[in-house]
């Protein structure tokens, strides 16, 4: 129990009034009542004092808190590496890293038994996935090593169940491909910030790259879609194993297809350098096991489909030498796309400008001044405008553009180009677009009696409460609100983002425009319009605050979302501008995958084409080929190849018909089937990884043998973090007898001086 008081003022005020009325009441009152009997003159300066002294008392908002521990539940999570690597034999007796883990969980199992009957175990195998088992078994199959993944898919779940810790039992050595290389040490310091140590336990050899030089191409990542004469980055992970103090050359190789026909693989040589890019660079190892991160810079002159390899050149010594290259496929487009981007100076186009794509060249023009006074209209004679590709209209009024400007503009999008206007207090009809060459393009009906006069500021143009922004079911089928390749995932996605802070009111002008995406619950408001405008696309984005997304971790989604929006505008969502077109993603797969293919076919628009017969035919390295026949019925049609255990190239080919007649040249499209064995090309322990792990959260790092006395110290100690203080406040004087005590105090006062005559 603690007494607790909040004045409504600061305590020198307050005391400051105390004295006041006190000094008051002796000073003035006894004089009062002077002439009565010394009895009735106490009783009545008595009675005064009562009532200021509970006045004072109400002031300092007295209460009580009292506080009860008590247990709650909570859960112990076991999180075991079930990938591949834990089935290497160099535990004692050649036993596998899987089985020294499944002993040492049976040895601590009555340890575990006796934990504390407020904490749960959950038990929980991963690899590429983080998935939940009743019992743990012998066999680990995962194609990947993905820790960081694993923990970000725990934190997840941390509203739903309340941890004391986790106990991640691994060989440490994170082995991962995009999109599941998620920084372990980041999620490590979460999990610390929160409370929840992670202890780890260490399983396998680490003394392996002591023993074979070996270097190691990891991962490659570029853009599977790039523009010729830009400056692509490439940037692949190379470790080096008994390579201490040694230069290694990495270099990029090109596909020579000079003279080469489709379905035919050229031969890889060194990429040309020119003076933007870097294709070769040398890194040089301080340790016998080290990663290293390397970023090259490629310039394509011609566009096309090449096989692209980043190469570590072999040192003398090295005998494996087949994990020194990764290779991908690569579609070069002509030209990049050119976008400009009118706004004023607000968060939102901070975040859209730092979009990093190297296919997309964004020009920020800064206009008007948000809620300033300054209403200076831009130049008429702006940089030619008929070089840009998509237009985007943020917070700016109309008169600020000028009807010059706004001509030119809607002059390129009546030639094709993509528009796109944003929320804002001066977007729309508030922003006086109603009257402009652009009132005909916006798909959303806008007044010229909205239009907002001088700086006042409109409230009821946007919704204050958050709104939370979701695909419509139209919008769940197009390109543009695709966060994620599975439906479930991208349903997932727009979930975890944050809430849109507000949105113009927006109607959609015409029955044919689409509603993309609108706020979640009972009242759904509208907020992404899109529309065919002759040759164009056009847009209207009622949100300005998607900024929010990337403030709160979702950096990807938010860039995902904004590139799709340019490249739809621009009709650029697909790899290639004729009739047919194919496209695979990924683009490199480990033998035994399933691989999507995705194609359709389009018309001299760039509008969809239906009830296509496509046949899809495969070819593998060997040259044996597959064919599947389908009725394509909407803008994008999917099949699955399942026969890669072959490693190499593989070349798609798809044909499509209409009522018996070809509907343009094949689409050709390839992909690669890994040689490599990302698990097994090194499968050494990482104890470091661990160790910093265990430190960033706050928990232990514990060879095996020590995992059975940690446990029962923390058992015997009760060490384990599951109490909950739960507190009770009292309130004093907001209650019914405190006022019920004041009004009667009152009233016998006034009784009293009524009865003795002074009132």
């Amino acid at each position: 129990m603690q007494p607790i008081f909040e004045p409504i003022w600061s305590w020198p005020t307050l005391i400051l009034l105390i004295i006041g009325l006190i000094t008051l009441v002796l000073t003035t009152y006894p004089k009062r009542v002077r002439h009565f009997s010394p009895r009735i003159r106490r009783l009545l300066i008595g009675l005064r004092l009562t009532s200021v002294l509970l006045l004072v008392f109400m002031l300092l908002r007295p209460s009580i808190e009292f506080s009860d521990q008590t247990k709650q539940q909570s859960w112990l999570y076991i999180v075991a590496d079930a990938s591949r690597s834990m089935q290497t034999e160099d535990g004692p007796g050649s036993t596998t890293r899987r089985n020294e883990l499944l002993k040492t969980l049976q040895t601590v199992k009555s340890v575990l038994d006796n934990v504390d009957e407020n904490i749960g175990i959950r038990r929980f195998d991963f690899s590429s996935e983080l998935v939940p088992v009743e019992t743990f078994s012998e066999e680990a199959a995962g194609e990947q090593t993905a820790i960081g993944y694993a923990l970000e898919m725990i934190s997840s779940q941390l509203q739903q169940d309340r941890l004391v810790g986790i106990l991640l039992l691994s060989d440490g050595a994170e082995r991962t491909l995009p999109p599941y290389d998620v920084d372990a040490k980041s999620q490590a310091s979460y999990f610390g910030d929160t409370g929840i140590p992670i202890h780890t336990i260490g399983f396998g050899s680490s003394s392996l790259e002591d023993t074979t030089l070996d270097l190691v191409m990891e991962s490659l990542v570029i853009d599977p879609l790039v523009f010729e004469k830009k400056n692509t980055p490439i940037s692949v992970k190379v470790r080096s194993l008994g390579a201490a103090n040694r230069d290694i050359t990495i270099r990029l190789l090109v596909e020579d297809r000079t003279g080469i026909k489709k379905g035919e693989a050229g031969k890889m040589i060194p990429a040309p350098a020119y003076s933007n890019s870097r294709v070769a660079t040398q890194i040089h190892p301080t340790q016998n096991n080290e990663l290293s991160t390397v970023e090259l810079f490629w310039t394509p002159t011609i566009p096309g489909e090449y096989k692209i390899a980043v190469e570590a050149v072999p040192l003398e010594g090295e005998i494996k030498q087949t994990n020194n290259r990764l290779e991908t496929i690569v579609t070069v487009q002509k030209g990049g796309l050119q976008v400009v981007y009118f706004d004023s100076l607000r968060p939102e186009q901070k975040f859209i400008r730092s979009m990093n794509d190297p296919k997309i060249q964004l020009d920020y023009i800064p206009v008007g001044n948000g809620f300033s006074s300054s209403r200076k209209p831009v130049n008429a004679d702006l940089k030619d405008l008929s070089r840009y590709d998509v237009f985007i209209i943020g917070d700016v009024p109309a008169d600020i553009l000028g009807s010059t400007v706004l001509r030119k503009i809607a002059d390129r999008v009546e030639q094709g180009a993509g528009l796109l206007m944003t929320g804002g207090y001066h977007s729309f009809g508030p922003g006086g677009y109603a009257d402009t060459p652009l009132e005909n393009l916006i798909p959303v009906v806008m007044r010229a009696s909205e239009k907002q006069n001088g700086n006042a500021i409109a409230k009821d143009l946007h919704y204050l409460e958050d709104l939370k922004m979701v695909p419509t079911s139209l919008g769940l089928q197009q390109y543009v609100m695709q966060l994620d390749s599975s439906r479930e995932g991208n349903q997932q996605k727009w979930n975890s983002l944050a809430p849109l802070k507000g949105a113009n009111r927006l109607k959609k002008k015409f029955e044919t425009v689409q509603v993309l995406a609108e706020s979640a619950g009972n009242e759904a408001i509208p907020l992404l319009f899109a529309s065919d405008v002759g040759n164009a696309r056009v847009m209207a984005f009622a949100g300005d605050t998607t900024f929010q997304w990337f403030l709160t971790g979702n950096r990807n989604e938010h860039e995902r979302f904004w590139r799709q929006i340019i490249l739809w505008l621009a009709h650029k969502e697909n790899d290639s501008d004729q009739s047919v077109w194919a496209r695979v993603e990924p683009r490199n797969v480990p033998p035994g995958s399933q691989v999507p293919i995705q194609f359709g076919a389009r018309d001299d628009k760039g509008k969809p084409i239906s009830d296509v017969q496509f046949t899809v035919q495969v070819t593998g390295p060997s040259g044996k080929t597959s064919k599947t026949e389908l009725q394509g019925a909407a803008a994008t049609s999917t099949t699955t190849y399942s026969q890669t255990q072959e490693p190499g190239d593989y070349w798609v080919t798809v044909r499509a018909e209409k009522n018996g007649n070809s509907l343009g040249f094949d689409a050709t499209t390839r992909f690669i089937v890994d040689p490599r064995d990302l698990e097994l090309d090194n499968p050494a322990a990482d104890y470091s990884l661990l160790e910093a792990i265990a430190s960033l959260s706050g928990g232990s790092s514990l060879p095996p043998e020590e995992l059975e006395s940690f446990l029962s110290r923390m058992n015997r100690e009760n060490l384990w973090n599951n109490d909950l203080t739960r507190y009770h406040r009292v309130s004093l004087w907001d209650n019914w007898y405190f006022l019920l005590c004041f009004i009667l105090l009152l009233t016998a006062e006034w009784f009293f001086r009524k009865h003795k005559g002074l009132v």
